[in-house]
């Protein structure tokens, strides 16, 4: 069987200047397999030169894939494209051992059997993936896990098939184009760098003169960089990192928003509205009382049933 990491933090500790995960691959298997038990766990960021899959039994997250967050539950599953960069935390919803399946592919393996694998961009809505795609998905992800977690030698064989059905699935199912050549590049890869920077530097008082100096870059040169490799400007990648932030924190407090603004990098109360209002067409306070009222709701319908069980017993 492959060799587990001797805690859920070990195998997320190889990072390159570069932000890349690397040297975490067993021998003898296409990829890695975690299974994550630790409530509130957090995974760095990084990036990787495979496909890394996610599928949520128990318990929950929040993730972050360059600049698009995902909060996740029982039953979810996530899609990471090679080269993205992304971090995550483990969140306990149901009071219980938090369980959740990932699986990084090693593009050293994958390559040599499907040339330039690490091109594909993948999601769940995929064109050509169905409702039967997903299921399957789910249930791979689950055997993987059950598999991985079996003492016994033999279920190595049944791992690695499955490992493999799994790679034909996501990339005859799940592929949603390839990715800009530019940010594939050997050596030193600067792009990765910097969305590694912004990832854990977010929240502070960043600008894109200060953020291109401290690359070495001016500012003119890197804007260019910076667009041409990502397809955004630096400013509104920025501010979407910041709005996911906030967000964020509002569904998990009920602090002053004017805080949680703050908290996220925003440098007044008025930039995170009006930013907050262009994104998702509402202002912050009237996000928080639709996503109050459906927390009330929730509560009182699952109340509700509480009591009628109460009643039929």
């Amino acid at each position: 069987m492959p060799q587990r990491p001797q805690s859920a933090h070990q195998y997320n500790t190889v990072i390159s200047p570069d932000f890349l995960e690397e040297d975490i691959y067993p021998e003898g298997y296409p990829g890695l397999v975690i299974v994550h038990h630790d409530n509130d766990e957090l995974v760095s960021a990084h990036w990787h030169q495979g496909l890394e899959a996610i599928h949520i039994i128990r318990g929950g997250g929040t993730f972050q894939v360059e600049d698009q967050h995902y909060m996740l539950s029982d039953n979810d599953s996530l899609l990471i494209s090679p080269y993205q960069m992304h971090q995550g935390r483990t969140v306990d919803h149901s009071q219980g051992m938090v369980k959740i399946i990932s699986v990084t592919f090693n593009n050293e393996v994958v390559g040599r059997i499907y040339p330039f694998a690490d091109r594909f961009l993948f999601s769940l809505s995929a064109p050509h993936a169905n409702a039967e795609d997903r299921k399957n998905l789910d249930q791979l992800m689950i055997r993987i896990g059950s598999l991985y977690e079996q003492q016994e030698t033999a279920s190595a064989f049944l791992l690695n098939a499955a490992l493999f059905q799994l790679l034909h699935l996501l990339y005859t199912r799940f592929t949603i184009g390839v990715r800009r050549p530019e940010s594939i590049r050997s050596g030193r890869n600067i792009t990765r760098q910097i969305l590694g920077y912004l990832a854990n530097h977010h929240t502070e008082n960043l600008t894109e003169r200060t953020v291109a100096a401290y690359f070495g870059y001016s500012r003119e040169h890197f804007s260019r960089l910076f667009r041409k490799t990502t397809g955004s400007t630096f400013k509104s990648y920025l501010t979407k990192l910041r709005l996911d932030e906030a967000r964020t924190n509002m569904d998990r407090s009920n602090g002053p928003i004017t805080d949680i603004a703050a908290d996220a990098g925003f440098p007044s109360l008025t930039s995170f509205t009006r930013a907050f209002t262009r994104e998702y067409g509402i202002t912050p306070r009237q996000y928080r009382r639709e996503h109050l009222q459906i927390d009330q709701t929730t509560f009182q319908t699952c109340s509700d049933d509480q009591h009628g069980k109460q009643q039929f017993s």
